[in-house]
């Protein structure tokens, strides 16, 4: 994380928040679904966000800012 700038880090700190809520979000969203083929769409986003996550991780080196 060397050579990141604070102000860098507070909008990487907030991405990470915004896709952990999103994880969250969507996951409700489908558990709550009862139509089959929209629940298998906000399943699909909810991975999207948490794939999201796990990059914003994996380029932070694995490092947890929140």
């Amino acid at each position: 994380m060397a050579g990141l700038t604070q102000a860098e880090l507070m909008q990487l700190r907030e991405n990470l928040s915004n896709e952990l809520l999103m994880i969250r979000k969507f996951g409700a969203y489908a558990a709550q679904c009862n139509d089959p083929q929209l629940k298998q769409v906000l399943s699909s986003v909810q991975q999207a966000h948490q794939r999201h996550y796990n990059t914003l991780i994996r380029h932070l080196g694995g490092q947890h800012m929140m």
